[in-house]
């Protein structure tokens, strides 16, 4: 008896273990099939947005052939592991047939002509608490980035053609961003806020509810019309696109009084029919060091706020961690860490080590078992890349653009204020804030939380609570462009010729490429030429060696590959000219120059700008603006009399703005992206490598 009891009890718990295995196995099966699932759903989304890109692919595009805008960021190389987590690319596109995009739009509302809001309390509070419409786009701005396991695809539609029926908005100060209602019976205008019932009727900020391209009015006063719903055309300028500082060129009146406020007309305070300001100005252009632009309405009347300036156009909130360099002048790109430490925490900085820094840089660190070093710093191992305002950061009353007009406040709005370059890393003014625990609620890997709007992050837009207790309007609400959890990598890379494969922006500074070369008779190093010094249009690629290069071909870093970092504004040494008025032998002696710039005998047309403090454009292809590359050369004043700036008299020579090329001119025939993701479980990884092909686009 008691042995078969035994025997019983025996297979009992044989039973008990096998279903508990088969549960376990049906579990992961379901986890991992929900995880491909998951990825064939993004990859049908990424190739659908990519097939519509509109854009020309061989930069610049003229805004007047109406094709919006293609920009890819690469940011720091991906590591030995093959990670990267902070490329993004953003761009315009065009929606499948009979698949529209589709986002939210604040409608005004519908009274009729012979009431005013001003009798209709009522009336007017159930106007504020209604929700916004759904509407549909056949274009849109669509933007992928990757957050600490977060990958997120904003999409926000480009449709001007409801520029008469939104909800106009006017920021009259940080925490209140109001929407406009003209009576048509009075004409009074009455201030109402967004406040969605969704959200309890918590007062949010209009962009966060109204999916909607747009741009503030770049002159006049702020009126009931101060948005701007931006075409593909104004997508061309890098101003015009979400999260980038703003430019406007209306602060005073016809007379140039100062004080005065806009008049709706561009500055040209000279006469000389070219307008003062221009989208390819930068804060820092019109310093000493920096004899740039020979515009005479800048002499002596310096603007008092650099924040008004714009190009070129980076959004200050995005790089968390900044790689650190003893000279500032070649500008910042985000990094995991400034300063990486190898396993025997050995400190190596990029321009004094490169090697060791990219042999022991680590994008994404695991808590136990990692190949790579832990970074020391950054928030002790936390992923640092903070990319683009989500939907749920900009529902914030904080977040006033593009309602908020630069001309009339003569800064950028809140969350794309400029910042100087040149501080310290961790300071608390610096351009790029860090990521540590003061930018999260709690300091978790892989794990949004919420930004903090006190010191020492300047560009958090939702302040804590007593206690450290996040807003209501945090808590109640959903990350709206979340598209897929427990992604490690968001890796990016662009074909090139010179390599006959797909590489990181910058490669020419990638030791880890060409190391195994460098040591050959005859070499060429890249990373001497197209990177941090040197004369990037002198160097070839590959090295002109029969061992390395047998068919003996070779390419100008410059002009044809994606080598070189790609600043604009550019050093001196990049020895980058005037897209517009070239001089090609870099020779201020130039006779040719000379005779046709008497005054300016040393005019060369570098456009190179060593000052420190200018924020840099680094490692971004960018479809580009003609407007850019083609600023006014000179202007019309009748006055031939000739003064201390223009000793020889008009018409003004150099050209009064300089023209900036494309930071990368050779055009992107294709473009290759690796997303490695985790099950669940953590025990598995998978990878969807898209590969879209922009050749029709060139």
């Amino acid at each position: 008896m008691l042995v078969t009891l035994a025997v019983l009890l025996l297979m009992m718990s044989l039973v008990v273990k096998i279903f508990q295995a088969a549960t376990g196995s049906l579990s992961a099966a379901q986890g991992y099939q929900e995880l491909d699932n998951s990825l064939r759903q993004l990859d049908a989304t990424i190739r659908s947005d990519l097939n519509g890109v509109t854009a020309s692919m061989t930069p610049p595009n003229d805004p007047k052939n109406n094709k919006g805008y293609f920009e890819y960021g690469e940011n720091e190389f991906a590591d030995l592991q093959g990670e990267d987590s902070d490329d993004y690319i953003r761009f315009t596109a065009k929606a499948p047939a009979g698949r529209p995009f589709t986002g939210r739009m604040w409608v005004p509302p519908l009274l009729p002509n012979a009431l005013s809001l001003m009798t209709l309390p009522n009336q007017v509070q159930n106007y504020e608490a209604t929700q916004p419409i759904t509407v549909t786009s056949e274009y849109a701005e669509i933007i992928y980035f990757l957050r600490n396991g977060n990958l997120y695809r904003r999409v926000i539609l480009v449709s001007p053609e409801r520029q008469a029926v939104i909800a106009n908005s006017i920021s009259v100060t940080g925490t209140n961003n109001p929407w406009i209602y003209k009576d048509p019976n009075t004409q009074a205008v009455t201030n109402l806020t967004f406040a969605p019932t969704g959200l309890n009727s918590i007062p949010v900020s209009w962009q966060s509810m109204n999916d909607l391209s747009a741009h503030p009015a770049p002159r006049g006063v702020p009126t009931t019309n101060s948005v701007i719903l931006n075409t593909l055309s104004d997508l061309t300028n890098r101003e015009n696109r979400f999260a980038y500082q703003r430019f406007a060129d209306d602060f005073t009146d016809v007379a140039g009084t100062p004080g005065s406020g806009p008049d709706g007309l561009a500055e040209d305070l000279n006469g000389d029919n070219v307008p003062d300001y221009y989208p390819s100005l930068y804060p820092g252009v019109f310093g000493a060091a920096a004899p740039l632009i020979f515009e005479a309405a800048f002499t002596g009347n310096v603007p008092s706020s650099r924040g008004l300036m714009a190009f070129p156009f980076v959004y200050p909130g995005a790089y968390s961690r900044p790689q650190f360099l003893n000279n500032f002048d070649a500008g910042w790109i985000h990094s995991p860490e400034p300063i990486v430490v190898d396993a025997n925490n050995n400190p190596y900085q990029y321009d004094l080590a490169p090697l060791p820094y990219l042999q022991n840089l680590n994008h994404n660190p695991i808590q136990g078992g990692d190949n790579l070093p832990d970074p020391s710093s950054g928030g002790g191992g936390l992923q640092t890349w903070w990319g683009f305002p989500t939907w749920r950061e900009m529902l914030s009353p904080f977040w006033t653009d593009p309602t908020w007009q630069v001309n009339t406040n003569q800064s950028q709005p809140f969350g794309l204020a400029y910042q100087p370059a040149n501080v310290a890393v961790g300071s608390p003014v610096q351009f790029l804030p860090d990521m540590t625990s003061n930018y999260r609620n709690t300091a978790q890997p892989y794990n949004d939380g919420l930004p903090d709007n006190a010191a020492p992050n300047p560009n958090g837009f939702f302040p804590f609570t007593g206690g450290g207790v996040p807003p209501a309007l945090w808590s109640q609400s959903w990350e709206d462009d979340l598209i897929l959890t427990g992604v490690r990598s968001f890796d990016v890379k662009a074909y090139d010729n010179a390599l006959a494969g797909y590489a990181d922006l910058g490669w020419g500074d990638d030791l880890r490429l060409y190391q195994p070369y460098s040591s050959l008779p005859g070499a060429v190093i890249p990373a001497a030429a197209p990177g941090l010094s040197g004369t990037p249009s002198l160097t070839i690629w590959p090295p002109v060696n029969p061992a390395v290069n047998p068919l003996g071909q070779s390419f100008n870093t410059l002009a044809q590959t994606f080598a070189h970092e790609g600043r604009m504004p550019p050093l001196v040494a990049d020895m980058r000219l005037d897209a517009a008025y070239p001089n090609p032998t870099y020779n201020v002696s130039n006779g040719t120059f000379t005779a046709q710039y008497p005054a300016f005998p040393a005019y060369s047309s570098n456009i190179g700008d060593n000052n420190a403090s200018v924020v840099r454009l680094r490692r971004v292809w960018d479809s580009w603006s003609t407007e850019y590359s083609n600023a006014p050369a000179t202007g019309v004043n009748p006055s031939t009399s000739a003064n201390a700036l223009f000793p020889a008299g008009p018409p003004y020579s150099p050209p009064i703005f300089p023209s900036y090329p494309p930071p990368y001119p050779a055009p992107l025939r294709a473009i290759q992206i690796q997303i490695r993701v985790t099950d669940p479980t953590n025990q598995r990884i998978k990878t969807l490598t898209i590969r879209q092909d922009f050749t029709d686009k060139l």
